[in-house]
């Protein structure tokens, strides 16, 4: 949608007129500085689920094939194919310790009804 932005500013001395031009082009730059900050503020936030969503995958396959971490796991093994495997790996790593420092009650979290279990953590009877 376009909106007619002609005006007429006739009434107004040269020097208002400058005044007046000069904080629509204020106005305007505050507005693309916004939005240009809500989208690194969006890709910021999609960066973060993503890593989440990485480091989660990755700490469910080293536990399901009984295996260490190493950026060669990582890339080999895990097949995080990429440029940024290195970034990304150091990443995965940090949040890792971090979460080794995190102290939970007992199964806090594991026993948390509306958690989505990982498959390998229901025992499953044998038929």
């Amino acid at each position: 949608m376009m909106i007619d932005t002609a005006f007429d500013l006739s009434e107004f001395t040269d020097d208002e007129q400058l005044q007046i031009l000069n904080r629509v082009n204020e106005e305007k730059a505050d507005i693309l500085k916004q939005r240009e900050l809500a989208k690194w503020k969006h890709t910021a936030h999609l960066n973060n689920v993503a890593l989440l969503r990485i480091a989660a995958d990755y700490l469910d396959w080293l536990y399901i094939n009984e295996r260490g971490s190493s950026l060669s796991t990582f890339v080999n093994q895990f097949c995080y194919d990429s440029k940024l495997a290195s970034a990304v790996f150091n990443q995965v790593g940090k949040l890792y310790g971090e979460m080794n420092t995190m102290v939970f009650p007992s199964d806090a979290l594991f026993g948390d009804v509306d958690y989505a279990k990982p498959p390998y953590s229901v025992e499953v009877e044998d038929v």
